[in-house]
């Protein structure tokens, strides 16, 4: 096996029974028990428990911990990382994590589970095992692996609250799959320089629109964040309405990006004249990219 970094945050992979529900409990003892369940020698897997929590309580903070104790293991000369995180936030953390560490060299790959590692039932086993194997693999760059599938950090949702198959890639871009017990990559290593970023900005919010949206959620929206994701209907439209106050956000400043609440095929803007108007004051599309893709993309001021 290559040498390997685990990063550990907690999430449900680690939790264990209490009166009150789940409650993750992440160690350094758990962690090399969870190798020893696997029949894996620790002597090349380096681990670290960088917090416990429940991923619903996961921060911007947070995510720059984890980003800077990866990036610590990529100067460090691990082979590939592994990070173990719950799955409620797991899709978010991946989205800022792949553009924290633009064009990293070696694979890093976000993981879990839908029950604890150590129950009868668990998917954490496999996952966990997969995830290890794919950090050998030669690739690079932040995906996720969980089930049968491995998605690039920036195109992952969770689309399942109990299926073993929680995520998907609405863009049906994947990275590659699990067959046979064997993973199969369609990633290519990057070629390009490795770029890694600390600094971004959390002033980065989503709306979606709905029939009771009103003008003065936008305003409010506008003086809390620096850009504003819009999840609008359909194929790329915002009722006009909203037009107004939404000039007059971009006008101060504010990037709003259109994206679709439909899960797949993404906005195209110029289809209906609602989706015009929109363009024509500013809106920018944001393509087939998911919520959490684009408010990572606006958290670089990359939009």
């Amino acid at each position: 096996m290559e040498k390997i970094k685990w990063l550990a945050t907690g999430g449900t992979i680690s939790s264990v029974e209490t009166e009150k529900g789940l409650v993750p409990a992440s160690s350094d003892g758990q962690m090399k028990k969870m190798l020893e369940v696997l029949g894996l020698a620790s002597e090349n897997i380096c681990t670290e428990q960088l917090m416990n929590i429940d991923s619903t309580e996961i921060s911007c903070d947070d995510i720059r911990n984890i980003g800077i104790a990866a990036d610590k293991a990529v100067r460090g000369g691990f082979d590939g990382i592994i990070i173990t995180h719950g799955t409620d936030t797991m899709a978010y953390t991946a989205a800022i994590l792949d553009r924290m560490m633009d064009g990293c060299p070696i694979p890093v790959i976000i993981t879990g589970s839908q029950r604890p590692f150590f129950a009868d039932d668990s998917d954490g086993k496999a996952n966990l095992l997969n995830a290890l194997n794919a950090a050998c693999e030669n690739i690079g760059g932040v995906h996720i692996l969980f089930g049968d599938k491995l998605i690039r950090g920036g195109r992952a949702y969770k689309a399942y609250t109990r299926n073993d198959n929680a995520f998907i890639s609405p863009s049906g871009k994947y990275s590659g799959s699990i067959s046979g017990g064997k993973l199969i990559c369609s990633e290519k290593k990057p070629d390009g320089k490795y770029i890694f970023r600390s600094d971004f900005s959390h002033k980065a919010g989503l709306i979606k629109i709905t029939p009771m949206t009103r003008p003065e959620e936008i305003e409010t929206a506008a003086k809390l964040y620096d850009g504003i994701v819009i999840e609008g209907y359909g194929i790329g439209a915002i009722p006009t309405r909203l037009l107004p106050a939404i000039k007059r956000s971009i006008s101060g400043g504010v990037k709003c990006v259109l994206i679709s609440q439909c899960l797949f095929e993404g906005v195209s803007m110029g289809v209906y004249e609602v989706g015009t108007q929109a363009k024509d004051i500013g809106v920018i599309s944001g393509g087939d990219l998911t919520a959490e893709g684009a408010l990572a993309r606006l958290m670089f001021g990359e939009i």
